[in-house]
């Protein structure tokens, strides 16, 4: 058992960069078996106390860095109710292999489909890998950051922003109205895609289906060559089912039109009283 044990010291003290102590563990343990195994063990629980704390801070720091708006997670999905979609595939995508592989993840669908909820889920458990470094941004608040960039000269900077995450989630593209009087949108998000391209991973999810993209960005020539680097080696899916948040409003509609139908028939037929006894 020591010399595993020892060995997972070792580990500890390298995850924790405590390098020098890893160096002369072996000359401050005692000599006699029991007592090394004992202070070895000791020094185990102690030392995986502190990286399990620091892992949780590394996570915590990582989670406030992405500014989600929101942390929805897989198991909060309902994949009874959009029967439309795969839940294997999208179970399969949560191990992440696609973001190591730097490939990309389209989600297309109408609103309150879930595809937001997916693309969030995933992001929060790449944030929990230690690895990866997350950022979230609709398209539109991103368009426009990168927009203003251009009247100050910072566009190179901004882009950085946006181009270095281990996973970057553009959210809604095509949801919210963009100006296109220069169609300048489809190249500045030609310009991000191009620079995360095979490098680092992209989620997009989109109201839109794919060819409509060119309407709302205003260039077709770019928007299918974003396209093409965004499907290039990566993943699509088209999420068709109803609306959730509908489908939960028609069920709270549903329920109070029973309560209201409760208080009047109560209302029309009250209960009779009772004379008291004598």
């Amino acid at each position: 058992m020591a010399p595993d044990l020892q060995a997972r010291v070792r580990e500890l003290l390298l995850e924790l960069r405590l390098r020098d102590a890893e160096q002369a563990l072996s000359e401050m343990l005692p000599d006699e078996p029991a007592k090394r195994v004992a202070a070895l063990e000791t020094m185990r629980v102690v030392l995986e106390h502190e990286a399990a704390r620091q892992a949780e801070r590394r996570i915590a720091r990582r989670i406030d860095a992405a500014k989600f708006p929101d942390m929805p997670t897989l198991e909060t999905y309902d994949f009874d109710f959009q029967t439309g979609l795969d839940r294997g595939l999208v179970m399969d995508l949560a191990h992440l292999t696609w973001v190591d592989n730097k490939e990309d993840l389209v989600l297309i669908g109408q609103s309150g489909t879930g595809k937001s909820h997916i693309a969030k889920a995933l992001c929060l458990i790449a944030c929990k890998k230690q690895r990866y470094r997350v950022l979230y941004t609709t398209c539109a608040d991103m368009l426009t950051t990168l927009w203003a960039s251009l009247a100050d000269n910072s566009l190179s900077q901004t882009l950085k922003r946006y181009t270095s995450p281990s996973l970057l989630l553009i959210d809604d593209l095509g949801y919210d109205p963009i100006e296109q009087e220069h169609a300048r949108e489809a190249q500045l998000l030609y310009k991000v895609l191009e620079g995360r391209h095979e490098k680092v991973s992209t989620i997009v999810t989109s109201n839109l289906s794919a060819d409509a993209w060119a309407d709302y960005l205003g260039n077709h020539y770019l928007t299918v060559a974003l396209l093409d680097r965004l499907l290039y080696h990566g993943t699509s899916i088209n999420i068709q089912g109803p609306s959730w948040r509908l489908h939960q409003h028609n069920l709270r509609q549903a329920e109070l039109a029973r309560q209201l139908e409760g208080r009047s028939d109560t209302a029309q037929n009250p209960e009779p009283e009772t004379d008291p006894e004598p």
